[in-house]
């Protein structure tokens, strides 16, 4: 059974070297796609992107659209076209990946030079399309039959990208092809390797540092917009803003910080997401129960303590093969249902946006596989009085192939990996799957009052 006694806090270094994705995961990752189209019958892939919706677009050509759109056309021969703005031309794929790229101006913002006017059918047909070409679209979302009456023919990209192609291909030869990218348990990007874990550990290496640290700077009278300038990225970018948040504000979840001041009995929230990673930290302004009103008092500890013991049981049941609804299971049993409800899915995968998908659900058979990041985030609706309580930090599952060459190739990264699983094991009294890597530089560490950092939770 959880409990909050003094223990002392994590102390793992920041990384001193930057890992990337080399130009071969790149070509890799095209000829990943070219058989996920050969399976799902699709002679071309449009694959769209804009500041939202980048995730795709990135994965198979490196571009990030920034402040424009673009768009990926990627033919089952190998052929690979890439249509981009004004701006964008700067952000042109590595020469050695071999892709056409193709100036849209249409893509660039409004005002900006319209001086080579081209119609986008015209490029889309250069690029290889045609009628009866049988077209994948991706860059947004896959749609649900509860929602949508045809997911299979509804689409999340513009209108007027969609409708050149229904035009141009034939309108029964297009089909929505997100699942290709993000379904959790077969998504291209669900599949990681190891570079792209090295990147994940990086980014989660600075973003528990930042968070540690700006909860440290937690106190009454702090005001949420200074207390976020003390968050820090590490020059990586992100994938959700800063969340700085006091009091009942904190209920809203994904507001940014303003001038609000911090009051002794204060809910507290702040979150920072980098790409591959998130971690959160909520809990209240106090350095013990004598701080909070009786009924909020009782009540908080409560709450808190079967939310971690749902923690400690949700990262015990994750593991390879573990299915989705395996995890939900054990985490749900854990949950006293009196004391709060499960706001979203008890957990989901990562990837360059901070929610890719989830399998956490009840009944969800899809399996998690060897390189899948996943974001241990449970995000409780409490059953009383408002209170701050979460918990939110990145993992991997690698099995030991992937592990062995994590260790060979980040060496450094690894010995990070290593003090903190000794750390959960040590500390806070939880064995894990010898599959799970830990990410996070404060992994299942919290102090649930601000003000005292020396009792924090433990099994």
């Amino acid at each position: 059974m959880a409990r909050i006694t003094q223990i002392p806090e994590p102390n793992i270094g920041l990384p001193t070297t930057r890992p990337y994705v080399p130009v071969t995961r790149f070509l890799e990752r095209r000829s990943l796609a070219i058989e996920a189209m050969q399976r799902h019958g699709l002679e071309a892939l449009v694959v769209y992107g804009d500041r939202e919706h980048a995730g795709d677009l990135h994965f198979l050509t490196g571009v990030d659209p920034r402040f424009e759109e673009g768009v990926f056309i990627l033919l089952r021969t190998g052929d690979a076209t890439v249509l981009l703005g004004n701006e964008n031309l700067g952000y042109a794929p590595d020469p050695e990946l071999g892709i056409r790229v193709l100036l849209y101006q249409e893509f660039s913002p409004q005002g900006q030079f319209r001086h080579k006017p081209v119609q986008l059918a015209d490029l889309l047909t250069s690029a290889g399309l045609e009628r009866g070409v049988r077209t994948g679209v991706a860059g947004a979302k896959s749609l649900g039959v509860g929602f949508i009456a045809d997911p299979a023919k509804a689409f999340g990209v513009p209108s007027y990208l969609v409708d050149t192609l229904r035009a141009l291909v034939g309108e029964e030869n297009l089909s929505n092809a997100q699942d290709m990218f993000v379904h959790p348990e077969h998504g291209l990007r669900t599949h990681n390797t190891v570079h792209e874990i090295a990147e994940a550990e990086y980014a989660s290496a600075f973003n528990s540092a930042s968070v540690n640290a700006a909860t440290r700077g937690l106190g009454v009278g702090v005001r949420a917009d200074e207390l976020a300038g003390s968050l820090f990225d590490g020059g990586i970018a992100h994938s959700v803003h800063f969340m700085v948040n006091f009091g009942l504000k904190t209920a809203r979840g994904l507001s940014s910080p303003t001038d609000q001041r911090a009051q002794k009995g204060d809910a507290y929230q702040i979150a920072q997401g980098l790409r591959g990673s998130l971690t959160c930290r909520s809990g209240m302004i106090a350095g013990s129960a004598a701080d909070l009103n009786a009924d909020v008092a009782s009540f908080f500890e409560a709450a808190t303590l079967n939310y971690f013991d749902t923690m400690l049981a949700w990262y015990g049941a994750v593991r390879i093969d573990a299915t989705g609804g395996d995890v939900f299971a054990a985490a749900d049993a854990a949950r006293d249902p009196e004391l709060f409800e499960f706001a979203l899915n008890p957990g989901h995968t990562l990837g360059f946006e901070e929610w890719l998908h989830s399998p956490f659900e009840a009944g969800n058979t899809a399996k998690l596989a060897s390189g899948v990041l996943l974001q241990g985030d449970i995000i409780p609706a409490a059953k009383g009085p408002h209170v701050g309580i979460n918990i939110e930090d990145g993992l991997a599952l690698a099995d030991e192939a992937l592990r062995d060459q994590f260790a060979g190739l980040y060496p450094e990264a690894q010995e990070r990996v290593e003090r903190r699983r000794e750390y959960v094991r040590e500390v806070i009294g939880l064995e894990l799957d010898p599959s799970v890597l830990l990410l996070s530089n404060t992994p299942l560490w919290h102090a649930p009052y601000a003000l005292d950092r020396s009792s924090a939770l433990t099994a």
